[in-house]
């Protein structure tokens, strides 16, 4: 039996997706749910899955070709057709459940012997790696805990484990000759800024490097943001003691109950909201000579993808949610945009942002807003240092909050404003609120 493959629609709006990259050619052999190629569209790259287990007999559309969705792209010969030019169909296995609308589900295991080991798709996981399906059965098949399986290397986009990948790990498992490394290191195949060697440069001391479909789209909306909004800057020193004592105390309960650790940033979130909705003029865009408002507020979160780029995934309705929720929405989407599991809709509809280079050590940064947006908030490390309180010195955690905002309609009163609103709010934090 033949499976016809064909360009997925990811979105209502998107007509047309660029093929970026196989993972599988003709005649290799594919597991339902393995990822087999790389897309990109103007909103967001995926790995898209392979629909069937069987064999690759056709490819219809090369590398970089732009294909209109719903177009065959590939032809899959399914085990059971091959299987019946030969014989009668033979019972087959089970299907790995797939994951839908690019969430992090996990494939419900067969019953399992209670003397048996818990299958890895039953773990919790200590990093933010993300596992396919197929990888998490092939690992409870082979009795691999995500404890070591967070360790093995992988070699897809931003070190990402594949099917190749573990069975090369499985068959020297225990020999030490698999060498392991940290799930977040980046793949071979990433742009890297570490120091090239002699062979990487051209005669006249050059190399030219291409860039991709997510580079050019970051390089055409900056510079078209920088043509349209003209850029303000304000900035506020902020005193972080309070909420670094707040976070310190329900850190441990926080990371049991929810599986992942609370930074700093949904304080800051947190802030960023409620100062919108006491100045929705910083929450609203231009349209020509209008300046609309928006009711709710979509706040844009910027997520770094290595050396590759960044994308700015949107937690909807942030108004709507508490301060675990809106920590429960920044971790979702993150894990998702490192991974390629974003649809179009998370991206679209962003009426703020936040970014967050202070995570990298950046002490202060002017970023370019994100259009129509009329404003986005810098976030700078938080440093302990020395500071003036009632005449004496003390030791206090500090920051630098940046707001760059368009000086069409939001003025230098407006911005400091906004910026008092979120520096009070981070500062007063009761830490005696409860976290649920």
């Amino acid at each position: 039996m033949r499976v016809e493959m064909v360009m997925p629609q990811m979105g209502e709006s998107i007509a047309e997706a660029t093929v970026s990259k196989w993972r599988k050619q003709v005649g290799e052999t594919v597991e339902k749910d393995e990822i087999i190629l790389e897309i990109s569209t103007d909103k967001v790259d995926s790995e898209i899955p392979s629909p069937a287990s069987g064999t690759i007999v056709e490819i219809l559309a090369k590398e970089t070709d732009v294909v209109p969705v719903k177009t065959k792209i590939a032809i899959i010969e399914t085990e059971a057709g091959a299987a019946a030019t030969k014989a009668p169909a033979v019972s087959a296995a089970t299907p790995v459940p797939q994951a839908s609308n690019g969430s992090h589900a996990t494939p419900k295991p067969a019953p399992i012997p209670a003397a048996a080991p818990v299958p890895a798709a039953q773990e919790t996981s200590s990093s933010d790696r993300f596992y396919s399906p197929l990888v998490r059965s092939l690992a409870e098949k082979h009795g691999v805990p995500l404890a070591e399986l967070d360790k093995v290397q992988g070699s897809g986009q931003g070190g990402r484990l594949n099917k190749e990948d573990f069975l090369a790990y499985v068959k020297t498992r225990g020999s030490g000759s698999q060498q392991s490394k940290p799930a977040s290191t980046p793949a071979k195949s990433a742009p890297s800024t570490s120091k090239m060697s002699d062979t990487d440069w051209g005669a006249d001391g050059h190399k030219v490097v291409l860039m991709d479909n997510m580079r050019q789209a970051i390089a055409e909306h900056m510079v078209r943001s920088k043509q349209t909004s003209p850029h303000v800057y304000s900035i506020q020193e902020v005193d972080c003691s309070a909420i670094a004592k707040y976070r310190a105390k329900h850190k441990a309960a926080f990371e049991a109950r929810e599986g992942f650790k609370l930074s700093f940033t949904p304080f800051f979130l947190e802030a960023a909201v409620r100062g919108l909705l006491e100045f929705p003029y910083v929450n609203s865009s231009i349209d020509g000579k209008k300046i609309i408002l928006h009711r709710n507020v979509n706040l844009g979160c910027a997520v770094a993808l290595g050396n590759s780029g960044l994308i700015v995934p949107v937690i909807k309705r942030a108004e709507e949610r508490n301060f675990v929720g809106i920590a429960r929405g920044l971790n979702d989407l993150a894990l998702r945009a490192r991974n390629k599991k974003l649809l179009p809709d998370d991206v679209a509809g962003g009426t703020f942002t936040v970014t967050n280079p202070g995570v990298f050590g950046t002490i202060i940064g002017t970023p370019i807003i994100n259009q129509p947006q009329v404003a986005i908030l810098c976030l700078g490390a938080i440093v302990k240092r020395p500071v003036v309180i009632d005449d004496m010195i003390a030791i206090r955690e500090m920051c630098y909050l940046t707001l760059s905002y368009d000086h069409r309609i939001v003025d230098g009163a407006l911005g400091g404003q906004y910026l008092a609103f979120v520096r009070d709010y981070l500062e007063k934090w009761d830490l005696d609120r409860p976290l649920y």
